[in-house]
């Protein structure tokens, strides 16, 4: 018996490896992959509309991230095709309210995709943004809450202030234009200079010297606008992380290919501020009293290693951010005449009433309704985060938007189709309107609100955190004023 099998299995290996044999077997191998990418097409996700080719790969959703208008690509593909698209073989989009707000609600069972890996710096340690598994983040986000929501920074709002009043006066000493000579200033890159002056000095106790020097200090700006879309291709094409996270067990690749804290310049250098920040505290002794983030961090347990990529990771993420929220939302009231002779007026109604310290402080600007309104609207129109921050839906899969999506699909958030709803924001939802924070209808106020707090996700984007834009806004009047 065995000798018959042995002497069939000669013979099917002769017959394959014949050339009627190889060419039989590559037209097999092609009905399979054929068989599958029609089953993947046309029967998964088969009844839920969506551009044409984005079904077959996903070279369509590939190209829309790598053309930088993306934000803008999604919010006409959910007015075309509804609040829930299809847009690749195994990816859906939507701008649905309800939706979104259940996605990412607390103990949501929507967990986060392999979408996150692309916001790793290391691909073997996650940090809070990347981390997916949820008792995982959960125990990051215990570590970390007492330092980001200022608890354990002393004088958060005097640090702001701090570098406001050191920015103004660059601006005064150095792009002040005087009678027969005009300067031109580049306001927007000011103010990421700014941005990052505040936030690293929140984290480590003092300024990285951006606004001083006024120029991209260890090619910092220069690395992040330059390795976003290569991390926004990574959250597309998945298979280049894991390619990654396999070379870079090797020494002598991972030195090449991530980010050391020995390097001179870009994300590197940054790791070695943080490294080198990391062991003086430690050297010292971590301080039991109030100081900043990066010490909060430590005290609440958090290791060297973990410390150096979270503190990194706030300087990227959190200093592009914050500076595109203050330049849209400046821009915005600048190019709107009648907004702006409005927050003047406003203002100086409370100056003048002696109402306003200066600096203006967070509380008394919480009570300059139109200037808090002219933030809200600045978010909504323009908000900072507009990536897809794709989640799974849950293995028992659901009814979203009338149509039942399998277990393991990717759904992304369309944050600017989301806030651009007419269904919530009216039928000028496109317009820069401050007035539509001063809805009459306590309902649909409420309404407008609870969709506004999904602009950094699940309503941690609370009220009294608007206080550094509200701030710039300030400073701006001043600057005109003065």
């Amino acid at each position: 018996m065995l000798p018959r099998i042995i002497e069939l299995i000669a013979l099917v290996m002769q017959t394959l490896l014949s050339s009627e044999g190889i060419a039989l077997l590559a037209i097999l191998c092609g009905l399979v992959i054929l068989a599958k990418l029609v089953a993947t097409s046309f029967l998964h996700l088969g009844t839920i509309p969506g551009p044409r080719w984005a079904a077959f790969g996903r070279i369509w959703l590939a190209r829309a991230v790598a053309s930088g208008e993306s934000a803008d690509i999604y919010v006409e593909v959910n007015k075309k095709y509804g609040p829930l698209a299809r847009i690749g073989p195994n990816h859906l989009l939507t701008d649905d309210p309800e939706t979104t707000q259940r996605i990412l609600a607390a103990r949501s069972p929507y967990v986060r995709g392999r979408w996150y890996d692309s916001l790793r710096l290391d691909p073997h340690l996650p940090n809070l943004v990347a981390e997916t598994h949820p008792s995982k983040h959960d125990a990051l986000r215990h570590q970390m809450a007492a330092g980001y929501g200022g608890k354990d920074v002393e004088g958060m709002e005097a640090i702001i202030d701090e570098r406001f009043s050191e920015w103004i006066s660059y601006i005064d000493q150095h792009w002040t234009s005087l009678p027969g000579e005009t300067k031109n200033y580049d306001i927007a890159r000011s103010v990421q200079y700014l941005t990052t002056d505040i936030i690293s000095h929140l984290c480590f106790g003092q300024p990285i010297g951006f606004v001083e020097e006024h120029k991209d200090i260890h090619d910092f700006r220069k690395t992040l606008e330059s390795r976003l879309p290569i991390a926004e291709q990574f959250s597309v094409i998945v298979e280049y992380f894991s390619l990654l996270s396999t070379l870079s067990r090797i020494p002598w690749i991972k030195r090449n290919l991530v980010p050391q804290n020995t390097d001179t310049t870009g994300v590197g250098k940054i790791l070695g501020i943080s490294r080198k920040a990391i062991d003086e505290r430690l050297e010292q002794g971590i301080p039991t009293y109030k100081s900043d983030i990066l010490t909060s961090f430590l005290r609440h347990g958090m290791d060297r290693a973990q410390a150096e990529s979270e503190i990194t990771v706030s300087l990227f993420a959190g200093t592009d951010t914050t500076a595109t929220a203050m330049r849209a939302t400046l821009l915005h009231i600048l190019t709107n005449p009648t907004v702006y002779l409005n927050l003047r007026h406003e203002i100086s109604v409370a100056a003048a009433s002696s109402r306003l310290s200066h600096p203006i402080q967070n509380f008394e600007a919480l009570h300059l309704l139109y200037l808090q309104a002219c933030i809200k609207e600045g978010l909504r129109i323009f908000p900072p985060v507009t990536a897809l921050r794709e989640r799974l839906v849950p293995p028992e899969g659901d009814i979203i938007c009338g149509f039942h999506v399998p277990g393991g699909v990717n759904i992304g958030l369309n944050t600017k189709g989301l806030l651009r709803n007419q269904g919530v924001f009216g039928a000028d939802a496109d317009v820069f309107r401050p007035e539509r924070w001063y809805e009459p209808d306590r309902e649909r106020l409420a309404l407008m609100e609870r969709v506004h707090e999904l602009v950094f996700g699940g309503g941690i984007f609370r009220r009294g955190e608007y206080a550094p834009a509200a701030v710039a806004s300030e400073r701006e009047w001043e600057l005109d004023e003065g």
